[in-house]
């Protein structure tokens, strides 16, 4: 069976953002962690691309109309839009316990 990773993702911009990969939709409400298989990081969001330009592109966040030329021109708004999306994993670690008592929650527990 092929191994699927997955990331979290959190849209810290103030809009809601939807999109599509593989047939599956995402929904990206601001502030809430979702989670996606890298690939769909990748393509709707440009996650770990050094180049970003045609995620902006493809989201339509590349350009805008400027009124006053009555021209297209670069949107500088649109890389800020996309650096607002969060990227993180879990990490899940395991220790030997004894006893329920064991399992209550513990102080170093951290979660971001």
């Amino acid at each position: 069976m092929p191994r699927t990773d997955y990331v979290f993702v959190t849209n810290r911009n103030p809009f809601y953002h939807e999109d599509r990969y593989d047939g599956q939709d995402f929904s990206f409400p601001p502030g809430e962690k979702v989670q996606v298989p890298v690939d769909a990081a990748v393509h709707m969001l440009g996650f770990g691309l050094a180049d970003q330009t045609e995620t902006l592109v493809r989201l339509g966040w590349a350009t805008r109309f400027n009124n006053e030329t009555k021209r297209m021109e670069e949107n500088p708004d649109g890389i800020g839009k996309l650096a607002k999306f969060v990227f993180t994993r879990a990490v899940l670690t395991e220790e030997k316990v004894s006893a329920p008592a064991d399992l209550e929650a513990d102080d170093d527990l951290q979660v971001a």
